[in-house]
């Protein structure tokens, strides 16, 4: 409100989410955005993580679910729970039920999806505002983008077919960087270290086989893990150079020459926006000065 700069919000999961409260959040939230300028609502299926805690049961209907539920509210209408049956039944709504939010005026709220399957990116590009695609991913990493196969492994041409089938006009690719920089070289590489532990750890092997990733490359990462050895002991048996086709590190030298390569790549590939994602840095303070003095203003 006193900045005026819009909101984005990180990518929660419908599992994780009431969307009654959620929608109701986002409306309150554009009441204080300032002429010009919006909220964007991110949201995907829960990842990795999220599937270690719970089972995750028609993940693609139960977000397409919540997109629905969330647009008809904004809009100012009022919804049936039992129009929404994978939502209404998980969280115990009554099938008769019904909901508005008379208080609203229709806000000016974007909705994004997290995602690197063809089903998720299929109904994202048929349903949603943009979305989101992170480096930190093996389809669309700085690893598949050097492996000339990207169109083969990225699963865009699925979101081209949910854009086909969209009566949205309105739609934005994103890509996010997963960036971690710091004055010290090696507290910057072990962050991102970190970060990239977390996917190989739960992607997949023939993902990352099909990006250039051989087991070889982190069997020992995620055996630490699975032995419960913790995530900074699995890290720190990750190579770097397998971490640095996954997140950006470094200084901002560093940072800056594999920025520009991988911004290069993802421009190319169709995508309007960017952001700088976690791990950031390994002090987080620092990291956004040194991203907003010497990195950023050098792209």
């Amino acid at each position: 409100a006193r900045t005026g700069v819009g909101v984005g919000t990180a990518v929660t999961f419908s599992f994780g989410r009431n969307p009654l409260e959620m929608a109701s959040s986002m409306a309150t939230l554009a009441e204080f955005m300032p002429e010009g300028r919006r909220v964007t609502m991110g949201i995907g299926t829960g990842g990795g993580l999220v599937s270690a805690l719970m089972p995750l049961q028609n993940p693609i209907d139960r977000v397409a679910e919540f997109i629905a539920m969330c647009r008809l509210l904004w809009q100012g209408e009022a919804i049936r729970m039992g129009d929404y049956p994978q939502i209404c039944t998980a969280l115990g709504l009554r099938e008769d039920a019904r909901a508005s939010f008379s208080w609203t005026s229709k806000p000016d709220v974007r909705v994004v999806v997290a995602g690197a399957g063809p089903k998720v990116l299929e109904m994202a590009g048929e349903l949603a505002d943009g979305v989101i695609c992170a480096s930190n991913f093996p389809a669309h990493s700085l690893a598949a983008f050097r492996s000339g196969q990207f169109d083969a492994v990225s699963n865009l041409d699925a979101l081209d077919r949910g854009r086909k089938r969209s009566r949205r006009g309105e739609f934005t690719r994103i890509y996010g960087v997963n960036l971690s920089v710091s004055a010290d070289r090696e507290s910057a590489c072990a962050a991102a270290r970190r970060q990239a532990t977390l996917i190989v750890s739960q992607q997949p092997p023939e993902n990352l086989h099909r990006v250039g990733f051989e087991p070889s490359d982190y069997a020992a990462t995620r055996a630490a893990l699975k032995a419960g050895d913790g995530v900074d002991a699995a890290a720190d048996l990750l190579p770097q150079e397998v971490a640095d086709q996954l997140v950006v590190s470094g200084t901002p030298g560093d940072c800056i020459e594999a920025l520009a390569e991988l911004l290069g790549y993802a421009e190319d590939a169709g995508f309007t926006e960017a952001y700088i994602g976690a791990p950031v840095g390994p002090d987080p303070r620092e990291a956004v000065e040194l991203l907003t003095s010497q990195v950023l203003p050098e792209l």
